[in-house]
């Protein structure tokens, strides 16, 4: 009777372990039936659904609406510190200057600045061999700053360079034009774009008889801003050089900021 139930319960052991391979096996099955129903090409692998490209061009003209000036001020001293205090004496003097013509603290950057010795490098007259020589010797520093200056009255550029000069300020560079907020004009650019990749993309699906799906890929070139130059660029250059003469407007010009789209479409 004992070994009637062990048989017995063997017998159940191995029912239940046949079951549990009958679960996994069609479970694996299933999952290879459901791959093989999502491939739309037995036997080759996933291709690709059947898509159109199209390219949109979007442009914005954009008129300057910053000048900017860089102001570099060089002062030398005998020693580091009568450099130093000739070139506060002149930063004081721009910075006084610059905030009578309106300008904010925020568009005034000091850049580049530094401290620097002269050195004298004569060496002795050399009458025996070998040639005796001297160290190089300091004999004098010089102090340097550079500040950036932006100007949002881009007309008064011009005037605020010759009030600069006056002070005794010798190097400017600029004015140069630019954008302050080139990243909406690229934005617009950008949905111009778009409307009219989707304009051709409508066109080419109702010649084609397919019907537009989802769109699996989106890519943009976008175009920094270039000048496209005013036809009098060089107006009032001559009446510059005399002083009697007020400072002219500099031209400005447009700048041209254009986007370019590619968008893939499924098709059905």
């Amino acid at each position: 009777m004992e070994t009637f139930l062990k048989n017995k319960k063997v017998e159940g052991v191995l029912g239940a372990v046949s079951l549990l391979a009958l679960i996994v096996s069609v479970f694996f099955i299933i999952k290879v039936v459901n791959e093989i129903k999502s491939s739309s090409y037995v036997g080759r692998g996933n291709q690709p659904a059947n898509v159109i490209s199209v390219s949109g061009e979007g442009e914005e003209l954009a008129v300057s609406d910053i000048a900017s000036l860089n102001v570099n001020l060089n002062k030398e001293g005998k020693t580091a510190k009568e450099a130093q205090d000739l070139l506060n004496e002149s930063i004081t003097k721009v910075l006084k200057y610059v905030k009578d013509q309106k300008i904010e603290d925020k568009d005034v950057k000091s850049e580049y600045g530094g401290l620097t010795p002269k050195y004298s490098y004569e060496q002795p007259v050399c009458i025996t061999y070998p040639c005796p020589t001297k160290d190089p010797k300091i004999v004098g520093y010089t102090a340097t700053q550079t500040i950036a200056i932006k100007i949002r009255a881009v007309d008064t550029a011009s005037d605020i360079r010759t009030g600069l000069a006056t002070l005794g300020v010798t190097d400017i560079s600029g004015p140069t034009f630019s954008i302050d907020d080139e990243q909406g004009f690229k934005d617009k650019a950008r949905s111009k774009a778009i409307v009219d990749a989707k304009e051709k993309a409508q066109v080419l699906a109702k010649e084609l008889g397919v019907k537009l799906g989802k769109v699996v890929s989106f890519n943009e070139n976008s175009g920094g801003g270039y000048p496209v130059y005013a036809t009098k660029a060089m107006m009032g250059a001559e009446a510059s050089l005399d002083s009697r003469m007020p400072a002219p407007v500099l031209p400005k010009g447009e700048n041209k900021i254009t986007s370019n789209v590619t968008i893939t479409y499924e098709i059905r």
